[in-house]
């Protein structure tokens, strides 16, 4: 499987992405917006990481915040550019780190329903760490690969995230609790805020476990 089959996916349905998650009730966006609400204000910056559609940063731009938006996807970036709230899009790779920015560029950064098309995420969250400026919120979410509480009492497989293949044969991975606090820990981030949430699968018949995090880059 490449590594490009989720954007060639994403490209597919860029024209009706958001209607497919007002369809299956994935309101994963409006969450962090929530968890967020109390960190930030009118005029701070934020970098939507896999912007999309716009879904997440829409609703920080609403309460005035100056949105930068990478993605992959150029037509989901086109979706994203007709709802004229961006100060600033970019096709890019997110993956592609070092990120075309300089240290401490963004008040804020958030990301949204991407995670989850990756495996191994420190180079990622070590590159937010450096774009971030102390005391910034990053807010993101994960497919969780089992519940926190079975964590405790499972023996685990060493390996602290597991790929699994869609119904749309495109590979997404489930990340561990503990992984995402190693993370943490290891990239100068304190956590704020947990929440888990179901996100109906409609091809599996069953509900998938994501965690929503709201975190603040250490003050030094």
């Amino acid at each position: 499987m490449k590594d490009t089959d989720h954007i060639k996916s994403h490209d597919k349905f860029a024209s009706t992405y958001d209607s497919q998650v007002k369809e299956y009730n994935s309101y994963g966006h409006e969450v962090l917006f929530g968890m967020c609400y109390e960190y930030i204000k009118p005029g701070d910056s934020i970098l939507d990481l896999g912007i999309g559609t716009g879904l997440s940063s829409v609703l920080f731009a609403k309460a005035g915040l100056e949105i930068t938006g990478l993605d992959e996807s150029q037509e989901m970036l086109k979706e994203c550019r007709k709802k004229g709230f961006a100060k600033e899009l970019k096709q890019c790779d997110i993956q592609d780190v070092p990120l075309p920015f300089p240290d401490n560029a963004f008040s804020h950064i958030v990301c949204c329903g991407v995670f989850h098309f990756f495996g191994d995420l420190e180079p990622m969250f070590k590159e937010v760490s450096r774009i971030i400026k102390p005391g910034g919120i990053f807010a993101f979410t994960i497919l969780a690969q089992i519940s926190e509480k079975e964590e405790k009492s499972a023996k685990l497989n060493p390996d602290d995230y597991s790929e699994k293949i869609t119904y749309w044969e495109v590979p997404v991975f489930m990340h561990s609790y503990r992984y995402i606090e190693k993370l943490l820990q290891v990239c100068g981030f304190d956590r704020f805020k947990k929440l888990k949430f179901l996100v109906w699968n409609e091809h599996e018949d069953i509900d998938d476990l994501y965690y929503a995090f709201v975190v603040q880059k250490n003050i030094i």
